[in-house]
């Protein structure tokens, strides 16, 4: 069964931003050996995740999440079973990444948003993330 997690994170206090690049990267890697898909948007003060496989990995992937010394704090949104897949793959999109090639890491800007979403992510999925994620708050 396919399992759908949508929540919220921030960082623990003191986290530098080369740590929180660097876990952006790790992310990207182990959901990639999971076998998970989806979209994370970091701006600097919290990052909107949708996180979609195989509902135990996807479960155990967000326990994990909470229990990172580096992750402040993790609240879910959203949660449900689906059908197949929303998104083909899973990266990062962050508006305060440094210009340095990661694979599936991304800079994320108000003029590119719209690339960082499937056109065919369920009207749920987008209306959870249009109302814990603001365009205003992107760093330009």
């Amino acid at each position: 069964m396919l399992r759908q997690i949508i929540f919220t994170s921030t960082s623990a206090p003191g986290v530098s931003l080369i740590d929180k690049v660097n876990l952006a990267s790790y992310s990207v890697a182990s959901c990639k050996e999971l076998g998970l898909r989806g979209r994370v948007l970091v701006i600097p003060e919290k990052a909107i995740n949708v996180i979609e496989g195989q509902g135990e990995i996807v479960k155990a992937y967000v326990d994990a999440i909470t229990r990172d010394s580096l992750i402040g704090r993790v609240d879910i949104h959203d949660e449900r079973s689906i059908d197949q897949p929303e998104f083909e793959d899973y990266s990062v999109w962050m508006s305060y990444k440094p210009d340095i090639p990661m694979r599936s890491v991304y800079q994320l800007t108000p003029a590119n948003f719209h690339l960082s979403l499937p056109d065919s992510i369920s009207s749920q999925a987008r209306d959870c993330i249009k109302r814990h994620f603001s365009l205003e708050n992107i760093a330009a």
